[in-house]
């Protein structure tokens, strides 16, 4: 069996490549479950190289993800990403799942409220990002960052992430909402207010326009009454 040029792991037979291509093919077309599992296991049972064992472990941890099974994804992605060695040259194969490993399990955490934990995960995105991901994805990473350091009162570091999401994601209503409830939080009320003149001039049918209103009255003084 022929061994693809993308595939650098330790298995010569061809079984781990052919087993990473099937499993990731019906992770695309969303039909993977419990039996793709099992297949990645037994792959593991042949793959060597740590950082391609680690990215058989993310391949499970997001198929149990899909099917809503969130303690084993958990789990899963948990030990995944903290047993890459992003120093080994084989790193740069596996670029794609580490990214997606971390953004989901960043996602796991922050949907159960735990936006601390979830930081550090999000953040282990940055540095790849670009070569792995398209801008909505990366505005998505910049978002849930922002959000995360908002509600852990890191005001001044939310602010820098909720302006390069409004950016990525082309000032969209969602983003710059945030961005001036950062700018907010922040104490920069003369930037808060010059978001929420821009929030009005294009954003009245923003279905939680009420709440940007109800955010300037309370916060951005006489800047923020609606006349």
């Amino acid at each position: 069996m022929q061994i693809p040029e993308w595939y650098t792991g330790t298995d010569q037979t061809g079984q781990v490549a052919a087993g990473i291509e099937r499993v990731i093919e019906r992770m695309d077309q969303r039909t993977a479950d419990d039996t793709d599992i099992r297949d990645v296991q037994d792959l593991l049972a042949l793959e060597q190289e740590v950082n391609w064992r680690s990215f058989l472990l993310g391949l499970m941890g997001t198929i149990h993800y899909d099917l809503e099974e969130i303690d084993s994804a958990k789990q899963i992605l948990e030990e995944s990403i903290s047993s890459y060695k992003a120093y080994l040259e084989s790193f740069d194969e596996v670029l794609s799942v580490y990214c997606q490993s971390c953004y989901t399990l960043g996602v796991i955490l922050f949907d159960d409220g735990r936006y601390g934990e979830a930081i550090p995960f999000f953040l282990r995105c940055l540095p790849y990002m670009h070569e792995v991901y398209d801008e909505t994805y990366i505005g998505h990473i910049y978002t849930f960052l922002a959000l995360c350091l908002s509600w852990t009162n890191q005001a001044g570091y939310s602010v820098v992430f909720s302006e390069a999401a409004a950016f990525t994601r082309r000032y969209d209503c969602e983003s710059m909402e945030q961005l001036m409830i950062a700018f907010g939080d922040a104490g920069d009320i003369e930037k808060a207010t010059d978001v929420f003149h821009l929030l009005q001039r294009h954003c009245q049918d923003y279905e939680n326009y009420d709440r940007v209103l109800e955010f300037a009255e309370q916060n951005l003084g006489e800047s923020g009454v609606v006349n």
